[in-house]
Parts: C-alpha cells; sequence; structure tokens
C-alpha cells in the first residue's frame, strides 16, 4: 500500500517499521509496550492511517525513541547543516500542532531541536513515559503554555525556559487566545 498524505508522513511510517524491525519487535509486542492495537501500529506503519500527536508519543515510547529520529535519519558526519527551507514539519490531525525538526540527533550528537507550534486550547497528553528517559529543555518563544509531569503544573510564557528529565506522564496545555510556539531541545538521560 502507498502511504497517504506528505512526504514527512511517509518518513515517519517507513522510519517506524524500520525501527520495530531493528529491534526485533513483533506488532504484539510493540502494542504491550505502547497501548497502542496491533492493528493501529499496522495502519500507521503501512500509511494507511496519519496518526496524532499522543499516538505517535506512545509508539517512540514504546521503541524508546524520539519522534525527531522517526522525521530524520542520523548523520555520520561531524558537520551537519539542516537549511530551513529543508526542516521536515509534521501535523498532527487532530490538535493541530505542529512539529519541525530544527536538527536531529546525529551519530555524534544525541541533542535534538525541534521548534513546535500549538494552537489556542490545544490540550496533549503524554500518559506513558518515553522507555528511555530523556533530559528534555523548553524554550519558549510566544503565546503562553502549560506543561504538566507527573501532576506538578508549571506555567510558561514568552523567554521562559524549562528543564525536566522527562520519566514520568506530561502534559501540554494552551491557554488563552494565542498559539504557543516554542523550541524544545532534548537528549538521552
Amino acid at each position: 500500500m502507498t502511504p497517504i498524505g506528505n512526504d514527512i508522513e511517509a518518513r515517519i511510517a517507513s522510519n517506524l517499521l524500520r525501527r520495530r524491525k531493528e529491534f526485533g519487535l513483533s506488532l504484539g509486542q510493540l502494542a504491550t509496550r505502547s497501548g497502542v492495537s496491533k492493528a493501529m501500529i499496522a495502519r500507521v506503519e503501512s500509511g494507511a492511517s496519519s496518526p496524532t500527536a499522543g499516538l505517535l508519543g506512545r509508539l517512540c515510547s514504546g521503541l524508546g525513541v524520539t519522534l525527531s529520529a522517526l522525521m530524520m535519519e542520523a548523520e555520520s558526519s561531524g558537520v551537519a547543516h539542516h537549511p530551513a527551507s529543508l526542516q521536515p514539519t509534521w501535523r498532527d490531525p487532530e490538535s493541530g500542532l505542529q512539529r519541525t525538526v530544527v536538527a536531529p540527533a546525529t551519530a555524534v550528537s544525541a541533542v535534538e531541536i525541534a521548534r513546535l507550534r500549538l494552537p489556542p486550547g490545544t490540550a496533549i497528553d503524554y500518559e506513558i513515559p518515553p522507555a528511555l528517559a530523556v533530559r528534555q529543555h523548553i524554550v519558549m518563544l510566544s503565546g503562553e503554555l502549560e506543561f504538566t509531569i507527573a501532576g506538578e503544573h508549571t506555567r510558561l510564557g514568552p523567554g521562559d525556559s524549562l528543564f525536566a528529565i522527562i520519566d514520568r506522564p506530561t502534559a501540554f496545555f494552551v491557554p488563552g487566545d494565542v498559539p504557543a510556539e516554542y523550541f524544545v531541545v532534548q537528549e538521552p538521560a
């Protein structure tokens, strides 16, 4: 079956399948680890279904990888240039979340940088923490964002930053009537 949607969705689907096979996981094993049904995983991997941010979060958690790792292949060079015009952007069809991979993790650096934009009123819950904890910095550009980790709420505004080790459930909410735009810089913990 030919993947639906744009190139980034096809790349995510292809990399999800490749990563699952690299880790030697069956559909059933990934379903157990992620809380996503085997049928849905198969539909996402084949490109028959466009995943939401929450679904991709659960699948990445089950694989122990980040969304950015699924979006771009690791590079082997010591220098990596990522022109803005070539940075892939993925859009969650359900919430409207836009995630642009500014700089993916590479063979020489585990740090990745993404720029996110969440519409006003958007709430996204990542109920299952990553299989491998990540160290994450959030740097606000505009708007406001409520970040919750394990029930602890922090409200961020333009210019604010936050650091957290993501090893517990997290949630994001955009209060008010303007979008929240921010960078996420993360690396394995």
